[in-house]
């Protein structure tokens, strides 16, 4: 097993779940053992005013060196596809004339992909604004990432030193909006390593770590409908993320439960608990099934036009109306499998990590060990980083 790149054992972290609504905090701790410590977890945080409060245990230097807070405590921010996208682009870089017989060098690397930058940044950033629904002129580049490198068709870990008339890579740019860019200014100014990543990105990463690609993630955004992200390999077997929307979210089921039996939204939000947690007698389970099957239905015949395949799991801020595992054709809805993907990154496990709520498994657990595990930071990310700094000063 080796060891992470980004983060060393005994630090301490703040993982941030951000989403249209507010934020979550998960305090957390990894000791000699490798054991994750839950310390603590908040609620509903105003972001602005809690990031700014100096007595909170997070560390970052301004990027004049200055600290922000005293205590250290690495940052780890997850954002919902709400506040933050990243969008793939292949690229094919030719070499200069006559220069495919010399090993290429960093800044020529440099050069090439930032070149490529300035020619699709509009479009990308076109992109992005389209999928957060603000301004393009609100949508702010705070992410670039070049990965799955080859020379000439060969492909390699890193380019730098081989000789070729052409360099092929993944460029993946990522962006927020411009309320939370400036939340987290001072993170994204920080000269020390900051994990910032599109939520549902981060978690399939970490799932594929115990799951075969393809795999799937399902999120209700509430009034924003339901997303379904797919992570699969492409030809060159290479992960590529995939998302499309869904016709369904869990206010369709509770929009029925109310209609069918005229009650207000809350009480039938109470009504559905009252029948997961088994508190209705038989007979009234038996019809309040009734009530709430088309809704079911629906969803999986909505799941079923994505045309997926393997596992798939579901982020719903609610509880399902099926018990998990559950097989629906071709398909197979599970649970998050915490155990399996601590026991494969080596951690030892005390117990807790296991019995966590599925909620914050989901949105905070997931991304931190996608982070602790980053391998990403290498020469060139480290140069396009750099570019960052300067394109959002």
């Amino acid at each position: 097993m080796k060891k992470p790149t980004l983060f060393k054992p005994r630090e301490k972290f703040l993982v941030l779940a951000i989403g249209p609504s507010g934020a979550d905090g998960l305090f957390l701790s990894v000791d000699e053992d490798r054991n994750i410590i839950f310390e603590k977890r908040v609620k509903d945080l105003d972001l602005k005013k809690f990031l700014a409060s100096p007595m909170r245990n997070v560390a970052q230097k301004s990027w004049e060196g200055n600290y922000f807070f005293k205590a250290h405590r690495k940052v780890i921010v997850a954002a919902d596809s709400a506040l933050a996208t990243t969008i793939p682009i292949p690229l094919d870089l030719l070499r200069e004339s006559g220069a495919a017989s010399a090993e290429i060098v960093l800044p020529e690397l440099e050069n090439l992909i930032a070149q490529a930058m300035g020619k699709i940044f509009n479009q990308c950033r076109n992109e992005a604004a389209a999928r957060l629904g603000i301004h393009e002129l609100d949508t702010i580049m705070v992410g670039a990432k070049a990965r799955n490198f080859k020379v000439d068709g060969r492909l390699v870990v890193n380019p730098v030193g081989f000789t070729g008339k052409k360099i092929s890579l993944l460029l993946e740019l990522t962006f927020t909006g411009r309320a939370l860019f400036e939340d987290l200014k001072q993170f994204f100014n920080a000269p020390e390593d900051f994990f910032f990543a599109e939520s549902a990105q981060a978690r399939l990463a970490s799932l594929a770590r115990a799951r075969k690609l393809p795999i799937n993630l399902i999120v209700d955004e509430g009034p924003r409908g339901t997303s379904l992200f797919v992570l699969q390999k492409t030809k060159d077997g290479h992960p590529v993320l995939y998302r499309e929307k869904l016709a369904w979210s869990f206010d369709i089921l509770f929009t029925r439960i109310a209609a069918e039996l005229g009650v207000s939204d809350a009480a039938a939000r109470e009504m559905y608990r009252a029948y997961l947690g088994g508190a209705m007698s038989e007979g009234a389970a038996r019809a309040f099934k009734k009530f709430i099957d088309p809704a079911v239905e629906r969803f999986f015949k909505e799941v079923g036009k994505g045309k997926i395949k393997g596992f798939v799991y579901v982020d719903a801020g609610h509880e399902l109306p099926f018990d998990l595992p559950y097989r629906r054709g071709g398909v197979i809805f599970e649970h998050f499998p915490l155990t399996e993907i601590l026991a494969q990154l080596g951690f030892a496990g005390r117990g807790e990590d296991a019995a966590a709520p599925a909620a914050v498994v989901s949105r905070h657990l997931l991304p931190f060990l996608e982070a602790y595990f980053d391998r990403s930071n290498s020469e060139i990310n480290q140069k396009l980083r750099r570019r960052l700094h300067w394109l959002v000063d």
